[in-house]
């Protein structure tokens, strides 16, 4: 049987985001992300899903890994608990202000 605790925990979003994640410059796409989120009041668990440079050539590893839990390969992505995701800062930041009403 699973408790309310675990339930909620499940039904949470999941936030794939860079190494800048929320120490980066205040116009960066993940740090938003993540302040409209916690402005809003939505929980959600976060993945440091990359290391170093955005541009393909000069990353550090490869976001095959990405690729297969979100289907995106550019950050920040956010999975919601039904499996579908929101790519983009634009569309995730559009997705948050759509809970608050």
């Amino acid at each position: 049987m699973m408790t309310t605790g675990e339930r909620s925990q499940e039904q949470r979003p999941t936030l794939y985001v860079c190494h800048g994640d929320d120490g980066g410059p205040t116009v960066h796409p993940c740090r938003r992300v993540q302040e409209a989120l916690r402005a809003a009041d939505i929980p959600y668990d976060k993945v440091v899903a990359a290391h170093g440079s955005p541009i393909p050539f000069l990353r550090k590893g490869s976001r095959e890994e990405l690729r297969q839990a979100t289907g995106a390969t550019k950050l920040p992505v956010l999975k919601l608990p039904d499996g579908s995701t929101v790519t983009h800062s634009r569309a995730i930041l559009a997705w948050v202000r759509r809970q608050q009403r």
